[in-house]
């Protein structure tokens, strides 16, 4: 009971950020378009965005409640990390079928332009440093709950002297390799189906359509949809170990914080993540005024 308790804050937040991310998308639509070949690509685009945050909810919500149960020892961290990984991955996966079933262009093409596209040409800058910062954050994270936590690998130890008497303080849960492992694992994963997915994106058809501007923001909506899934997941995986680890080195004073502020940088990397999840993909331009 104590562990369904402990994960309704997360299972809120994750049906909230579904709720959010779907009401945005229904109220800030793009202008409508007058080629059918646009308004179709945007349709499609628009149902597979629909059905990776559904279909990742409904994945983790699943890992939730089958591993709710697990009464060993460190099962309820396993079941937090576990949440956000599988939703990222099964978001990505969702995203790169629609991107692999994007439509074909139908009828006369009236012109084909060959571009070279790299997997990170159409994402937008900052989401690329982000992404890099939240990799390089969790592998920091990681070496270093590894490094420092005890033989268990979910504890840290350690000794300081009181009165001329050694004395040794332990905390748990710590992000060792008991959590890192699984961790490293996961988001190993997701990156794998991230890369697959934004390669897809770089090299699906072009949408036939005379407005350049229109075949540019499609696909760069599609990228970042793709990797913005994936830098969020990544920062709440690495946010949440890094607050659990700031506040246990806090709590056996192997840092000179009390508990609070130990925990608060892992606090805010997870809070970015969120708002990372909730930022919203470009928006198609309305079509150029018809030639007189």
């Amino acid at each position: 009971m104590e562990a369904v308790v402990a994960l309704v804050p997360l299972l809120t937040v994750l049906v909230l950020a579904g709720a959010v991310a779907l009401g945005v998308g229904i109220v800030r639509r793009s202008p409508p378009s007058r080629e059918a070949s646009v308004a179709a690509a945007r349709r499609h685009a628009r149902s597979a965005s629909v059905a990776a945050v559904a279909l990742g909810a409904v994945a983790a919500l699943a890992t939730a409640a089958r591993e709710v149960g697990n009464t060993s020892p460190g099962g309820l961290g396993v079941t937090a990390l576990l949440v956000p990984i599988v939703f990222g991955i099964v978001h990505t996966l969702v995203l790169a079928a629609g991107e692999l079933t994007w439509p074909r262009p139908q009828g006369e093409v009236r012109r084909a332009r060959l571009v070279r596209r790299g997997a990170l040409d159409a994402a937008p800058r900052w989401l690329v440093r982000t992404a890099a910062i939240a990799a390089g954050l969790a592998a920091a994270v990681l070496t270093g709950g590894a490094l420092l936590a005890d033989e268990t690998g979910r504890r840290v130890t350690h000794g300081s002297t009181a009165y001329g008497n050694p004395a040794w303080s332990t905390a748990s849960p710590f992000p060792g390799l008991f959590y890192g492992r699984l961790a490293a694992i996961g988001l190993l994963v997701l990156a794998v189906v991230t890369a697959g997915a934004l390669w897809v994106v770089a090299n699906r058809p072009a949408v036939a359509t005379e407005d350049d501007r229109i075949e540019g923001a499609l696909r760069r909506a599609s990228a970042h949809r793709v990797l913005r899934a994936a830098v969020a997941a990544t920062l709440v995986v690495a946010g949440g170990l890094l607050l659990v680890g700031g506040m246990a080195a806090s709590n056996v004073g192997a840092l000179p914080l009390p508990g609070w502020a130990g925990a608060l940088p892992g606090l805010l990397t997870a809070l970015a993540g969120l708002v990372v999840g909730f930022v919203r993909a470009p928006g198609v331009p309305a079509d150029q005024p018809a030639s007189v």
